[in-house]
């Protein structure tokens, strides 16, 4: 190069310098020092540019104080403050963080120890507060209705289509509070009011058998609400008062879109309100939390009224000589009247009763739960027992029935975890015992039952496999202090013994890319109401079957769990194949159980004798296959979304169509085939469930939706369709049983399509108001024959957190 090009070729940069001002100049990595191509760097006010194929940048600044920013999809947003002389130069190097494509999802459930949702074997769900709040949730069970492959019928959990209905009596989902059952002890029955919404912490859903871990009755599957203490950073707001929670609602029901279901006065809608409080503090190395809950619901159903108080403590208290010793209390007292109903009047007095029957349950319920946790090393102990009262006085207007029943139910779970960190084992061995004590006219005098078992799990890291492998044996008995009659024979003592196996396996094949197998054997022994409670139910008959045997089975899955991210969107999409097969299977069935009776004039008396009752139905058979995604992200800065959805198909059949399993009163043999309106697919099933909920966030506002939809429940018990429940006798002189069934079916024949709607505004940092409509388009929709659902309702929420 000449001399002359030379100093023309300083002076260019020089007078470049001098117009240019200010320069930064860098290169843009990741942590492994791999320059990122694209990166956006620009300042406040959006001016910029982006680097170049070596990862490049040159930026002229102001001589001022200046944030910039560099932005990468994938990668975590960095911004940094410069101040640059006039005329400086600046070089820099700046790394990006990737942002994780997995979703911060912690359980215990699956294994009893914290582990990554997508590490885990079997398939899961999980439901965090957020949604309980906003969706003005006075039950747990309304909540469970928005988890993938999960339905609540009567308060019994189904989940992927492995189990029908069972009216308060048995349960193949164990739902479980912190880890212990929470189902009374006679009639194995979900105490779903009991549960305090003010203090969850979040729900945990295993599907499939989940007796190796969970003992009887989680056959199906286990629901696992855990509680917890606010944050250290909730307390420490104010740490000298702690962390108060309240919210109240007002809420009414709309009228139904045909005026003959309207019973009330119909100016004025059925109202109902409530309030809940919750306070948390910690006192040096005491942890106290209160909570409670009033409740009073006019409900749209004549005579369902229910009146509620609940009341819930913890009190946990690290040891200050022991380290790593802590012991605690936690108790919950319900105190309740509450109206229920069977079955309809008829399909145009849909809210109405039969005969105008209802069943009004009033008592007291209560668990108090004393508990010990200590680490010493790599050795975890646990004790965990609860003691469970239910008292039930229950009244059925125009019966003289005495059903009133009280049971105590006393529990106790002691776990040993040791964990082999040099190996990545983990080996859970623990023993649990349950007895329960119940006293009742309806099951025939006092009864007690005993189980008693022996668990033990492994879990091993080997890389990117985790491998799960388990057994349990347990013993079940039966004890009567009068007796009961089986086969001839009158039984005053039965026992009978399980053993259970499960192994599971995930691997993680690529980045956020998890693949899973599992197996288990389930099992569920009877309930003291399924083997020999007699009873009536707004007018309808309840059976014994005290030759009722317990089921057991298996269920069997293969499953992908992809994390996705788009942009500033963070999600799980799963994928499972599944099955299960039953041995055994028990089914709550209508049929002619008992004699009919006539009156002086000749006229049948008692509903011609037909009523439910327990019974084994044979072997049985789930398949199906399940989608779901749950997510999370932001638009921008100030708009967040939530979602979670899934579409099930199930294909539930019966393996023996023609095999008789009883026998009706008259001694004619039921089978599946002659007892089902089709017997393509099991009873009270469906085999399509969609579900979706989105909650959109901006700023102060926040917008949310939810939607839920059922096919068509074609298989029911075949007499509830006949001529004499729908049309009457009369060469007996018998109106319609039920009227309506059949209309009602065929009304229904597309399946059921349900919105809800909700929106919140943040007044400031401690209040928020929202507005919940359930059932958005006021749709006519059963959960089963002869129970019509609540019409649209409104509500109106305040939340403070103080």
């Amino acid at each position: 190069m000449t001399f002359k090009k030379r100093a023309l070729l300083l002076i260019f940069t020089l007078f470049s310098f001098i117009i240019n001002g200010q320069t930064l100049t860098g290169i843009v990595t990741d942590k492994n020092n791999v320059p990122l191509i694209g990166v956006n760097v620009f300042n406040d006010s959006g001016k910029g540019i982006i680097t170049d194929i070596n990862g490049n940048f040159t930026l002229t600044l102001e001589p001022v104080i200046t944030k910039i920013n560099f932005s990468y999809i994938g990668f975590e947003t960095l911004s940094q403050q410069y101040f640059l002389e006039v005329n400086e130069l600046k070089n820099v190097k700046i790394i990006l963080n990737e942002v994780s494509k997995k979703l911060d999802v912690v359980v215990i459930s699956a294994g009893k120890f914290e582990q990554r949702i997508e590490e885990t074997t079997v398939s899961m769900e999980v439901i965090k507060p957020q949604m309980i709040e906003n969706k003005n949730t006075t039950e747990i069970q309304t909540a469970m209705e928005q988890i993938p492959g999960v339905n609540i019928t009567d308060g019994q959990a189904n989940i992927r289509g492995g189990s029908g209905w069972s009216y308060g009596a048995g349960s193949r989902v164990l739902v479980m509070v912190d880890d212990m059952p929470l189902i009374s002890g006679d009639a194995g029955q979900v105490q779903w009011k009991l549960i305090a919404t003010e203090n969850i912490n979040q729900v945990e859903v295993i599907k499939g058998a989940s007796s190796v871990l969970y003992g009887s009755s989680a056959l199906n599957g286990v629901i696992n609400i855990r509680t917890a203490f606010p944050s250290k950073k909730d307390i420490d707001k104010h740490p000298s008062v702690g962390y108060t929670k309240i919210n109240t609602h007002y809420g009414f029901i709309d009228f139904p879109q045909r005026s003959s279901l309207i019973w009330w006065n119909q100016y004025k809608r059925r109202v109902y309100k409530g309030l809940e409080f919750f306070h948390a503090q910690k006192l040096d190395n005491i942890s106290l939390t209160i909570g409670g809950n009033v409740f009073k619901d006019q409900g749209y159903r004549k005579g369902e009224v229910t009146d509620r108080k609940r009341f819930n403590f913890s009190l946990e208290k690290q040891d200050e000589k022991i380290k790593n010793l802590i012991y605690g209390i936690k108790g919950n007292f319900l105190f309740q009247s509450t109206g229920s109903a069977l079955i309809w009047d008829s399909y145009e007095n849909g809210y109405i009763p039969l005969d105008d029957k209802i069943t009004t349950t009033s008592g007291d319920v209560f668990n108090v739960d004393p508990y010990v946790k200590y680490t010493i090393g790599n050795n975890r102990h646990s004790l965990n027992t609860r003691y469970l009262h239910l008292i039930n006085d229950n009244e059925t207007k125009g019966s003289e029935t005495n059903d009133d029943n009280r049971s105590r139910l006393f529990y106790t779970d002691y776990q040993w975890q040791k964990r082999f960190e040099k190996i990545n084992l983990l080996i859970t061995t623990g023993t649990t015992n349950e007895i329960v004590y119940a006293q009742s006219k309806i099951f025939q005098g006092k009864n007690s039952r005993s189980n008693h078992s022996l668990y033990s799990q492994i879990d091993k890291k080997l890389g990117k496999l985790n491998i799960s492998a388990g057994a349990r044996y347990e013993y079940f008995s039966l004890d009567s202090e009068d007796g009961h009659e089986i086969n001839g024979d009158t039984i005053y003592h039965f026992a009978e013994a399980k053993p259970v196996f499960r192994g599971g396996l995930n691997y993680q094949i690529a980045d956020g890319t998890f693949i899973r197998s599992s197996w288990g054997q389930g099992y569920r022994f009877p309930s003291m109401a399924e083997l020999f409670v007699t009873t009536n139910v707004s007018d309808i008959e309840i059976f014994p079957n005290p030759e009722l045997r317990s089921e057991q089975g298996w269920s069997s899955e293969i499953g992908l769990k992809q994390a996705v991210q788009f942009g500033r969107f963070r999600s799980f999409i799963d994928i499972a194949a599944f099955i299960m097969r039953y041995d055994d299977m028990m089914e709550f069935t209508f049929g002619q159980w008992g004699e009919p009776e006539f009156d002086e004039n000749g006229n049948v008396s008692n509903f011609f004798g037909l009523g439910f009752k327990s019974v084994n139905v044979g072997k049985t058979e789930i398949s199906g296959i399940e989608l779901s995604i749950t997510g999370e992200g932001k638009i921008n800065e100030i708009t967040k979304i939530n979602f979670i959805g899934g579409y099930t198909f199930m294909n539930p059949v019966s393996l023996e169509l023609n095999k008789s399993y009883a026998n009706d009163y008259y001694g004619n043999p039921i089978t599946y085939n002659n007892s089902s309106s089709d017997s393509t697919i099991l009873k009270y099933r469906y085999r399509n469930v969609a579900k979706i909920d989105i909650e959109v966030l901006r700023d102060k506002f926040s917008i949310g939706s939810s939607v839920r939809y059922n096919d068509f429940m074609s298989n029911i018990d075949y007499i509830f369709t006949t001529d004499l429940i729908n049309n009457g006798d009369p060469n007996f002189g018998v109106d319609a049983l039920i009227p309506g069934i059949n209309e009602s079916r065929k009304k229904f024949k597309d399946g059921d399509l349900v919105f809800d709607i909700r929106v919140g505004y943040q007044l400031d940092e401690i209040s928020k108001i929202g507005f919940v409509v359930n059932n958005l388009f006021n749709r006519e929709y059963m959960s089963r024959p002869a129970n019509m659902m609540p019409p649209r309702t409104f509500a109106f929420q305040l939340n403070l957190k103080i």
